[in-house]
């Protein structure tokens, strides 16, 4: 046997080998995880909100999302702070920010577009008897 033919046998297990690993992924749930801040997950959940609702909302729309995942107003200063708010006031409305629109991104792509309604329910985010530096795993 040539090398040539050796390695298109090994091409072959290999390809063999792949395909019966993705075919044992799909027919199992993923166990790898990622251990996140849960006022990370908040932060981001808010953001999501804002996002869905068209990227602009109300004062009320905001305090409520607010209240939804665990934040209070006194508490929402750090969306607006600095070069990276993710959120400003534009018009009477609270819009996310290019800055807040790239922090959303990265997370998606880190954790699925879908994290908030598959990984996480809300009412674990909005609970403000864990505290925001409680770490809670994403399977992904």
């Amino acid at each position: 046997m040539n090398e040539l033919e050796r390695l298109r046998q090994i091409h072959r297990s290999l390809s063999d080998i792949i395909s019966q690993m993705e075919a044992e992924q799909m027919r199992s749930p993923s166990l790898i995880t990622r251990t996140v801040r849960l006022g990370d997950a908040r932060s981001m959940a808010v953001l999501t909100a804002i996002s869905s609702a068209g990227g602009a909302v109300s004062n009320v729309e905001f305090e409520t999302i607010l209240t939804k995942f665990g934040r209070t107003l006194r508490g929402a200063g750090g969306f607006f702070g600095g070069a990276g708010a993710s959120v400003r006031k534009d018009e009477g409305k609270l819009t996310i920010t290019d800055a807040g629109m790239m922090a959303l991104e990265k997370w998606k792509q880190r954790y699925g577009a879908d994290w908030l309604e598959e990984l996480v329910t809300p009412e674990a985010l909005g609970d403000r008897a864990f505290p925001d530096n409680s770490r809670i795993n994403f399977r992904i």
